[in-house]
């Protein structure tokens, strides 16, 4: 069946301490998808973006690849995180709307389930206090409400140059954990770009008692050498690639061996087409893909739709802060038990939008400082104020 867009329209979801970016596509036909595009301190840049592309999609067929490749190729400055995040949001939207017309989830439309569920590890359940004492119980409810998987950033205040005190804490922070959960739990550690490589390996070796499932972005991702300086002497695996917002930067990524494990995210590559060629590229390399999705529901949906077709998956991000705004965005909310979700038969992503909610949490201007003041910025690397 043929379809034409009849409609775009971004909308702006306060969650808390940031904005879910969402993206709606109505159809001539009646149907309508959506996707997401959600991105730190810079919706209203993103929203504008999509608006910019809006009249070049109103009564154009609905054909993924036909759009993305015009929204990607047409004009002459292309890339970019913003415009990325926008083809993104775009690109799952009308794979929502593709899924719908046949009557079909977009996983059977990707070619079909590898698996029945998707491991998930936890995120975003710890904020304000970081005592060693406040992550050990932070880490125990989330446990204790049944994942099998974390993660956490026990680095505060460090920067490029770690320093004696700064190891300490972190230590403190991973021992006080490993004490109260055991070493059953995985547990992954996300630097956030923040080391240089002396750092990045003085610290890695300094924590690699407590096993880390992995470390994420030890030193800044778009640095390749560095990272794969860090990986060839890290006793514990590297992963990163979430900040890479073209599917083709992953190419060297992956020809230098620079992550044991890559991060893309559906919000950001290209949506879910873009994604799911990172992920085959990668699985030629024997790369495991673990995305990046510290996003809302409907990236969550978009991203889980892949995880159950990759062959080379191994596990995905899923937030569990702002519950309430999660729960409300959506009609029969994932369920996760025993760290892992099973996947919706309806078709296209697999939810049900509830329209009235995407209204109801108005769009706040927040700065992304989700962490307490123990994030200082001091004059060198670091990514949080």
């Amino acid at each position: 069946m043929k379809m034409r867009i009849k409609d775009v329209k971004v909308y702006l979801v306060n969650a808390v301490w940031r904005n879910f970016t969402i993206v709606k596509i109505d159809t001539e036909e009646g149907i309508s998808g959506y996707g997401e595009g959600t991105m730190g301190d810079f919706e209203r840049t993103v929203e504008a973006a999509v608006y910019d592309f809006k009249p070049f999609l109103v009564g154009r067929e609905v054909d993924v690849n036909d759009i993305y490749n015009f929204l990607y190729r047409h004009f002459f400055w292309r890339g970019g995180p913003i415009l990325m995040t926008a083809i993104s949001a775009i690109e799952q939207a009308l794979w929502d709307i593709l899924g719908k017309s046949l009557n079909k989830p977009v996983y059977e439309i990707l070619g079909g389930k590898v698996r029945d569920k998707v491991r998930v590890y936890a995120n975003g359940f710890i904020s304000g206090d970081r005592s060693a004492e406040e992550f050990s119980n932070a880490v125990k409810k989330v446990v204790d409400q049944g994942y099998t998987a974390v993660k956490i950033d026990p680095f505060g205040g460090a920067g490029q140059n770690v320093n004696r005190d700064e190891i300490e804490k972190a230590k403190s922070r991973l021992k006080a954990i490993r004490d109260s959960v055991g070493y059953s739990i995985d547990v992954m550690i996300d630097a956030h770009g923040r080391f240089n490589t002396t750092s990045a390996i003085k610290m890695i070796n300094e924590i690699a008692r407590y096993e880390p499932f992995w470390i994420e972005e030890p030193v800044p991702e778009e640095d390749i050498d560095s990272l794969k300086y860090v990986r060839e002497r890290s006793p514990v695996p590297i992963a990163s690639g979430e900040r890479i917002v073209n599917k083709y930067r992953y190419r060297e990524f992956l020809e230098k061996r620079a992550s044991d494990i890559i991060q893309p995210d559906v919000c950001h590559v290209g949506g879910i087409e873009a994604l799911k060629e990172v992920a085959n590229m990668a699985e030629t390399y024997y790369t495991s893909i673990a995305p990046h999705n510290p996003n809302g529901p409907i990236a969550t949906a978009a991203t889980l739709n892949l995880m159950l077709v990759l062959n080379n998956a191994l596990i995905m991000e899923y937030w569990v802060d702002a519950e309430t705004v999660r729960r409300s965005l959506i009609k029969e909310y994932f369920n996760v038990k025993n760290s892992y979700i099973s996947p919706s038969n309806k078709p296209g992503l697999g939810i049900e939008v509830n329209e009235e909610a995407l209204s109801k949490y108005s769009y706040k201007k927040l700065h992304l400082e989700y962490f307490s003041k123990d994030y200082k910025y001091y004059g060198d690397i670091n990514e949080y104020k």
